[in-house]
C-alpha cells in the first residue's frame, strides 16, 4: 500500500514565523518517535504495538516567513537535532529555533551596518542580520544526511515571490503589428527538489538540491530565494535572483487542469537557456499563496485519473496541511464610515490590509469548508484556549515578535502544543480507509489493542460514525506527553525605552543616508536637521504610541489594572 502523502504549506507570518517553526519542530519529533516505535515492534514483538501505515512528506511550500521556514525545514529534516521544549537562549543544533527565536531581533534590525558602505537606502530596517541568519540556517551540513523513511526521496520545495521586474506577456496585436497591447505578471515562484548527486530532478522546472554536495551553487540560490520570499517590502531589502528563461515556459499564475494555459509564453527575445535578473520581495504581498503549488504538486505527480485529490475520509490518500499563524479574522463592521476612512493615511492603511487579506482568500476552499469536512486539506492555526490573541508575535502588525525573544519563544512552544493537539484530534481517518486498514491488518492479533489505544472521536459532521478513527500520525513516546501551554510574557518599560532609542538612531541614520547623495547642500542640511529635531522631540510620542498599542494587545502590563498573571 502506498503511504499517505502530505504537503506542508506555510503561510506568511512576519515575526510569527516562530509559530510555524514550532509546528514543524513537533511534527518532526512526532514522526521520528512513531517510526522508531514501528521499527522496534517489527524487531521485537514484545514491544508496544503501534499503527503500521506509512506517510510521506512530499512537498514544502511557503510564502514570506512561511517560505523561509520551508527552506530551513528542508535542511532540518535531513539531520539530527534537538527539539526545544522550554524557553531558552544558547547554543542549539535546532536550525528552526536558532533562526526564529534566538537570532532574529529588533536590536539587530535597527543597526546601521547596511549604510556603512554608502549607496542607496534599500530598506527601513538593516537586513544584515537576515543575511547572517540565512547563511547559517541554509548551509547544508558536511555530515551524511540522516535517513528518515517518511521524507520523500524527491522532496520538493516551492517558494513564492513577488517579481518587481515582471514577466511580459502580449495581450493583443493586429495583423499588421501596428497596434500592440502587453502586460506583465508579477507573481513568481521558484521550485527546488532534493536529489542524489548526479541525478536530475523528476519535476521539469525544479532546481536540483544535491544531497552530500554542500558546496553546490544551487544551495546558495535556495538561500537567496528564502531571503527574497521573506523580504517584506520597504522594511527589508529586496533580493536579486538570476533566473533561466525556461523557468517561465509554464505560466506562474494558477491554472485549471486540461487547459491550454501552458501554451502562453512570455513576450521576450530570450532563448530557453538564457538568463535574466529579477528583483524580488515578499511572496505574500500579492495574491500568490503557495497552497495551490503544494496541492497541484500532489495532484499532478500522483493522481491523474480521478481529476482531484480525494476529499472523503474513507478515500483520502493525500492532503495539504497549511500552517496559518494568521487565519482570516476579518468581520463585517456595520458602523464603517466611508467618508472618515477616505483620507490618505486611513486609505493607505486599509489598502495594505486589503492586499494581505485578499492574498489569504480562496473561494474554492471556503466553499469546500462550508459543505463539511474535507480530508484533502487541513489547517493548523494558533489557539491557547484562554486568550483572544493567542500569538504574542501578532502585536504591532506581527512585527511585535521582534521586540522580545520571549514572545518568539512563547509562540514557538505554542506551535508545538497546537501541532500536538492537531495530530491527536483532527488529522485523523477512519479505520476503513484503505491506508489505515492495511496498516492495522499487518498487526495481526494485536490489531484490536492498537485500535483501542489510539482511536479518537471522529471530527464533527464527519462520516462514517460507526468506525474507529485513527490519527494519520499517531503520537507515541515523547510526542505523546502533553505539551504544556506556554506562559505569556510581557515587555517591560525599560525594554521598550531601549528599543525606542534604537528606532530614533536608525531613523536619523536612514535620513542622513538618503540626504548625502543630494546635490544641494542646503537640502542636505535641512533634512539632517529635521531628522535630529524629530528624534529629540518625537521619541516620547513614539514610545507612548507603542506602549499604548502593546498594552491594548496584552504585550505589556496595564498600570491601571491588576498585574496580569501568566
Amino acid at each position: 500500500m502506498e503511504p499517505f502523502k502530505i504537503g506542508i504549506n506555510m503561510a506568511g507570518a512576519i515575526s510569527a514565523g516562530a509559530y510555524t517553526a514550532g509546528v514543524l519542530d513537533f511534527l518532526i519529533e512526532a514522526l521520528d518517535q512513531w517510526y522508531a516505535a514501528k521499527e522496534e515492534w517489527r524487531k521485537d514483538r514484545t514491544k508496544p504495538p503501534v499503527p503500521l501505515h506509512d506517510v510521506s512528506l512530499e512537498v514544502f511550500s511557503g510564502a514570506s516567513a512561511g517560505g523561509m521556514c520551508a527552506a530551513i525545514a528542508a535542511l532540518q529534516v535531513r539531520e539530527e537535532f534537538k527539539h526545544v521544549t522550554a524557553p531558552t537562549l544558547g547554543q542549539t543544533t535546532n536550525r528552526l529555533y536558532r533562526s526564529w527565536v534566538e537570532e532574529i531581533d529588533i536590536t539587530h534590525l535597527l543597526k546601521s551596518e547596511d549604510l556603512e558602505s554608502g549607496g542607496n537606502v534599500i530598506s527601513l530596517l538593516d537586513s544584515t542580520i537576515i543575511d547572517q541568519i540565512a547563511e547559517r540556517a541554509l548551509a547544508p551540513s558536511a555530515a551524511p544526511p540522516k535517513p528518515r523513511d517518511y521524507i520523500s526521496k524527491n522532496l520538493n520545495i516551492f517558494l513564492t515571490l513577488t517579481n518587481l521586474r515582471g514577466v511580459p506577456y502580449r495581450l493583443y496585436s493586429d495583423a499588421s503589428d501596428a497596434i500592440e497591447e502587453s502586460t506583465a505578471y508579477y507573481g513568481d515562484r521558484i521550485q527546488f527538489e532534493m536529489v542524489q548527486p548526479g541525478n536530475a530532478p523528476e519535476s521539469e522546472l525544479a532546481k536540483p538540491l544535491p544531497l552530500d554536495s554542500p558546496g553546490d551553487e544551487v544551495w546558495q540560490i535556495l538561500c537567496t530565494a528564502a531571503k527574497a520570499t521573506g523580504a517584506f517590502p520597504v522594511f527589508l531589502a529586496p533580493r536579486v535572483l538570476t533566473r533561466k528563461a525556461n523557468d517561465y515556459l509554464k505560466p506562474m499564475w494558477p491554472t485549471c487542469h486540461n487547459t491550454q494555459a501552458s501554451e502562453v509564453l512570455p513576450e521576450w527575445s530570450l532563448k530557453p537557456e538564457g538568463t535574466w535578473e529579477t528583483l524580488n520581495v515578499d511572496g505574500g504581498v500579492i495574491d500568490n499563496d503557495p497552497f495551490d503549488l503544494a496541492h497541484d504538486y500532489l495532484f499532478d505527480h500522483h493522481l491523474k485519473k480521478h481529476g482531484r485529490n480525494p476529499r472523503e475520509a474513507i478515500k483520502a490518500d493525500r492532503a495539504v496541511l497549511t500552517v496559518a499563524p494568521f487565519p482570516a479574522e476579518s468581520a463585517f463592521d456595520p458602523h464603517y464610515n466611508p467618508e472618515t476612512n477616505s483620507g490618505v493615511f486611513p486609505a493607505l492603511s486599509r489598502l495594505f490590509t486589503a492586499l494581505i487579506s485578499q492574498s489569504r482568500f480562496f473561494g474554492e476552499s471556503l466553499a469546500l469548508m462550508l459543505k463539511g469536512p474535507v480530508f484533502s486539506r487541513f489547517v493548523i492555526a494558533p489557539s491557547d484556549e484562554t486568550e483572544t490573541n493567542a500569538l504574542q508575535c501578532g502585536t504591532l502588525g506581527a512585527f511585535g515578535g521582534f521586540f522580545s525573544w520571549r514572545f518568539r519563544a512563547h509562540d514557538y512552544l505554542l506551535g508545538r502544543r497546537n501541532c500536538q493537539q492537531f495530530l491527536r484530534n483532527d488529522f485523523v481517518l477512519p479505520e476503513g480507509n484503505p491506508i489505515i486498514k492495511e496498516g492495522l491488518h499487518d498487526l495481526g492479533s494485536q490489531r484490536k489493542s492498537v485500535v483501542e489505544d489510539f482511536h479518537v472521536d471522529p471530527p464533527e459532521e464527519a462520516e462514517p460514525k460507526d468506525q474507529a478513527w485513527i490519527p494519520i500520525i499517531p503520537l507515541v513516546g515523547t510526542a505523546r506527553v502533553t505539551v504544556s501551554r506556554p506562559l505569556r510574557e510581557f515587555l517591560t518599560d525599560s525594554e521598550l525605552g531601549a528599543i525606542v532609542d534604537l528606532i530614533a538612531i536608525r531613523f536619523r541614520e536612514v535620513v542622513r543616508a538618503w540626504a548625502n547623495p543630494l546635490p544641494s547642500w542646503r537640502l542636505r542640511w535641512f533634512l539632517k536637521a529635521a531628522a535630529t529635531i524629530t528624534v529629540l522631540f518625537g521619541k516620547n510620542e513614539i514610545r507612548n504610541l507603542l506602549r499604548k498599542q502593546l498594552i491594548a494587545e496584552g504585550a505589556m502590563p496595564d498600570p491601571d489594572k491588576e498585574t496580569p498573571k501568566a
